[in-house]
């Protein structure tokens, strides 16, 4: 019999493993999971999920910056040109550079007022997403879910 995402692929063979399988689910419910999301960003700001990672990112660490270096380590998807995203926030003004002066070949990157007020207008919505997403689960299904995701990236080990 085949499984439910065998139903959902359309796909008739078996796959080759379990965690051939699992790992199919994952990154299908990843990417189901984000997409809404996504889209709200792309038509309400402009942003992409990556770039609203770094505004986040920033956020947090404010009003002190962070090297680039530091931003990509934060990252939840990683980014190889972190540089090429902060050009296009600081194109928008979402973002501002600085040379260190303890060490003029550190450049921070900070965010700027325009930054903080975009993300101010979208975080209740950002907020309600991941309930409209994941709600239907309950606190107990959450809670299974969390301990499993948490268990299956210890178990990576650091994956580069």
């Amino acid at each position: 019999m085949p499984s439910q995402l065998q139903r959902e692929l359309k796909q008739a063979k078996p796959f080759p493993s379990l965690e051939a399988e699992v790992y199919l689910s994952l990154r299908l419910t990843a990417q189901r999971a984000r997409e809404p999301w996504a889209r709200y960003l792309k038509s309400k700001t402009g942003l992409s999920t990556t770039q609203y990672n770094l505004l986040r990112i920033l956020r947090g660490s404010h009003p002190e910056g962070l090297t680039c270096g530091e931003v990509a380590e934060r990252m939840i998807n990683r980014d190889p040109d972190v540089t090429r995203l902060v050009d296009r926030l600081e194109k928008r003004q979402l973002v501002t550079r600085e040379r260190d002066f303890g060490d003029r070949r550190v450049v921070k990157i900070y965010i700027a007022k325009a930054g903080l007020a975009t993300l101010k207008s979208l975080d209740k919505t950002a907020e309600q997403f991941p309930k409209q997403i994941l709600g239907h689960l309950g606190k107990k299904q959450l809670r299974e879910l969390r301990d499993l995701l948490a268990a299956s990236r210890a178990g990576m080990g650091e994956v580069s």
